[in-house]
């Protein structure tokens, strides 16, 4: 078993659907419902300005956290798009820009995805 194929905690992701407004305009959504998945995640350390917002802030509302989110290599056909979120331990996460594209080999290749609560 690859170590891409673990994963240290159950998620529930909220995939991106389509649906129309009630002015007829298609837009785009996280799901009602969620798909549980058993992803690895680990945190990402911050620097610069997200570092500095967060330790000058005095509301705990405006402070944030990231995180990097692997899916395992059998859910490679599973869409997570922009506006996706994912339930970690009771807590929501929004998607955070374009997933890093592995593709070394077909046995490494991955997606990661970087995950903000904010």
């Amino acid at each position: 078993m690859s170590l891409l194929d673990k994963g240290n905690t159950w998620v529930t992701i909220y995939p991106e659907e389509a649906v129309v407004d009630r002015d007829g305009n298609i837009r785009t959504r996280a799901s009602k419902e969620g798909v549980r998945k058993f992803v690895w995640i680990a945190p990402v350390g911050q620097s610069g300005t997200a570092a500095r917002r967060a330790e000058q802030d005095n509301e705990g509302y405006e402070s944030e956290k990231v995180v990097r989110m692997r899916l395992q290599r059998k859910d490679h056909d599973f869409e997570i798009g922009a506006q996706s979120k994912v339930d970690i331990e009771g807590k929501m996460f929004s998607v955070f820009g374009d997933p890093a594209v592995y593709r070394c080999s077909p046995r490494t290749g991955h997606l990661d995805y970087t995950l903000r609560r904010a």
